[in-house]
């Protein structure tokens, strides 16, 4: 059965991509501030705080295995609104409800921790509802590989977007009244998702046409194929780590400049303009730097400049020619996320090329692998890191700090009285060791994850631009000729690289 084909009208096409401003700034405030909110708004005691730790880690494992059972529901509803539709916007509508009560409701200790449980399990999977269906419509909007490509990009202009305006004010405006603002917050992006996502609902048209119906894939065919595919799995395991090194530095970044420049968000909204910056910077070096190197010579760049931007982090304060000041720390970011950028294309590229190794082997192709690999490894990555950061804090002390200005923070609702000064007292209370292992939580872990993914790929990772240009020569030699199947260049290939 065929595909029936149709260009994707403008209106689908900018209120789909700009319905990603509202998706991915509640995506943001959540995996960026929540925990901040909790931190500091929130007294909890250390047992209290490890156990909300736990729930965290437990609710994003399951968000993770959640994502293909979700989507085989998608794929068996059937409305007058199509299959992705009611998803998405019930999806949005829980989950800003979710939001709300968040940030709202607000009881004491263990109800606090009992309470958190059940509305972040929430969260979880009502955003996973509608992130899901919202993804999966992008291929029933138009099959025409130029325009898809073009809604990709502004699908991915938008969301950064989303994400990077939340990140850059949320520090501002959310500092020394906390809770009040924190519920504004809360409040603007659970209706600004609802509304871009009741647009989706009224105004983009999908295309509904027959379309060739393709085995879905389970969650158990994912873990047959990955453990068959070594190069596949090697690749998912790259991608974890650079999710999970990435997700660090960004949970406890507001923390750390608390505690390096005082009670106030600006630092950390300078901050976050140059990995803005740095991001876009590499992404649009890429393209340029593969016309004149390999991946292994961009990836070995990659991990020297990531290397150099942790270590001035690092050393910012310490070394009389890197002056302890914001500006020397977003040097050293706009370094990092410059690099990760660039690496993380390498590895996506690195991914995508195991699903025509995995036909060179099997005849197989698993495209779809790719839309469930991804946001599982995020979440996956999400956990842990989430972990980490828990242990940092509380090991490092600057819980134990952090929870006395929560209770400056609560003193204040409806008072709105300056408590940056109460907050900085706290603050200097910090010991050099505390600080130091703050900071080294914030840079050396990520760079050990950094060099450990390189070395990775450099000793498990062999599909390099010749062995798959072997590999495409192989199967346009099958579409000449379906008997034809020959796959000894690549083991050969591979059984020397492994001697």
């Amino acid at each position: 059965m065929t595909t029936i084909q149709r260009s994707l009208d403008s209106i689908s096409k900018w209120v789909f991509s700009s319905s990603g401003v509202g998706r991915d700034a509640t995506y943001t405030l959540i995996s960026l501030f929540l925990l901040v909110y909790i931190q500091f708004t929130v007294t909890l005691s250390v047992a209290q705080f490890s156990t909300l730790s736990l729930i965290i880690v437990f609710c994003r494992f399951w968000d993770a295995i959640n994502d293909p059972m979700m989507g085989t529901i998608i794929e068996n509803t059937k409305s007058r609104f199509g299959k992705f539709k009611p998803w998405i916007i019930v999806g949005a509508v829980t989950n800003s409800i979710t939001i709300i009560a968040l940030f709202w409701l607000r009881p004491e200790g263990w109800a606090f921790v009992a309470f958190f449980g059940v509305a972040y399990l929430l969260w979880g999977m009502t955003f996973t509802m509608n992130d899901i269906s919202w993804w999966s419509m992008i291929p029933a909007l138009t099959s025409d590989a130029k325009t898809r490509d073009q809604l990709m990009t502004l699908v991915a202009f938008f969301a950064n977007a989303g994400a990077f305006i939340v990140a850059g004010l949320v520090p501002v405006f959310t500092t020394g009244n906390a809770v009040e603002a924190y519920r504004i917050t809360g409040l603007i992006v659970a209706l600004g998702f609802i509304l871009s996502q009741t647009a989706v609902l009224i105004f983009v048209k999908e295309n509904r046409g027959p379309q060739v119906k393709k085995d879905k894939l389970s969650f158990l065919d994912m873990f047959r194929i990955v453990s068959k595919n070594k190069q596949l799995l090697w690749s998912v395991v790259s991608v974890f780590l650079l999710y999970l090194l990435g997700a660090i530095i960004n949970s406890l970044g507001m923390t750390f400049f608390y505690f390096e420049f005082g009670y106030d968000g600006s630092a950390m909204s300078t901050f976050i303009i140059f990995y803005a910056v740095g991001s876009l910077v590499g992404t649009m070096a890429y393209p340029l730097l593969t016309k004149k190197y390999n991946r292994a010579q961009l990836l070995r760049g990659a991990i020297y400049m990531m290397t150099l931007g942790y270590l001035v982090m690092f050393l910012t304060g310490y070394l009389p020619f890197i002056p302890h000041s914001i500006w020397s720390f977003c040097a050293g970011g706009l370094i990092i996320f410059t690099a990760q950028a660039v690496m993380y294309l390498i590895i996506l590229v690195q991914l995508t090329n195991t699903i025509e190794y995995e036909q060179y082997l099997t005849g197989d192709r698993n495209e779809a692998i790719l839309f469930s690999l991804r946001p599982l490894t995020a979440k996956a990555s999400g956990a842990v890191q989430q972990g980490l950061v828990s242990l940092i804090l509380i090991v490092s002390g600057i819980y134990s700090l952090s929870n006395r200005i929560a209770t400056l923070e609560q003193q204040n609702v409806g008072v709105n009285a300056d408590i940056s000064g109460a907050a900085n007292a706290i603050i200097e209370q910090a010991t050099p060791a505390m600080l130091l292992m703050l900071r080294g939580g914030i840079t050396l872990v990520p760079m050990l994850l950094a060099w450990l993914t390189y070395f990775l790929i450099k000793k498990k990772y062999f599909i390099n631009e010749e062995a798959y240009e072997v590999i495409l020569k192989e199967l346009k030699m099958r579409e000449e000729d379906p008997d034809h199947f020959d796959t000894t260049a690549i083991n050969e290939k591979m059984t020397n690289r492994q001697n």
